[in-house]
């Protein structure tokens, strides 16, 4: 935490600099503006998310999750998992905190990349958008091109990505 927020204020600073350099306080203050208009936008989804995330932590015991993943763990679970990620609505912001829910409790790193790979890939709450503004034909070929990105992206972490690797990004929960 103490490394993102430190490279977090670092940009922050060089942005703004870069801003004041190219236009002085006038571009610095359009910036916060529109950050702010932003930060209004975000708040409600930030705070249902931080909800959702409190009520599962409280509604999901360790030893539930544990024995679902026995269940669903391998190639299973990659498919699963990157079918969840595309099927989970909202931006970073809102699913990340969910998966903090889920750290300590020996869910297999892969499957967290599979959830990541195919809420990026896929997010599915972004077809009937590109349906209608694009065209359906590149929606199509775009979903079908992409389906087994994030099934062989899932593969490719569980096989080559050592449990000591993971253990050190994810925490005692990244086996």
């Amino acid at each position: 935490m103490k490394g993102s927020f430190l490279g977090l204020v670092v940009a922050t600073l060089l942005v703004t600099l870069g801003a004041f350099l190219l236009d002085g306080f006038e571009l610095v203050w359009q910036g916060l503006l529109a950050a702010r208009e932003t930060f209004l936008q975000a708040l409600p989804l930030l705070i249902i998310a931080f909800v959702v995330t409190g009520q599962i932590q409280v509604l999901l015991s360790r030893e539930w999750i544990d024995r679902l993943w026995e269940k669903v763990s391998g190639v299973r679970g990659i498919f699963l998992s990157a079918i969840a990620g595309g099927f989970f609505p909202g931006p970073p912001y809102v699913y990340y905190p969910f998966f903090a829910t889920f750290k300590g409790k020996k869910i297999p790193s892969y499957l967290f990349f599979s959830f990541i790979a195919g809420k990026q890939i896929y997010d599915f709450t972004r077809l009937p958008m590109e349906i209608s503004l694009i065209s359906p034909a590149i929606a199509l070929y775009r979903n079908l091109i992409t389906i087994p990105i994030p099934f062989l992206m899932g593969l490719v972490f569980r096989r080559f990505v050592s449990r000591e690797t993971t253990a050190r990004f994810f925490g005692e929960g990244g086996s």
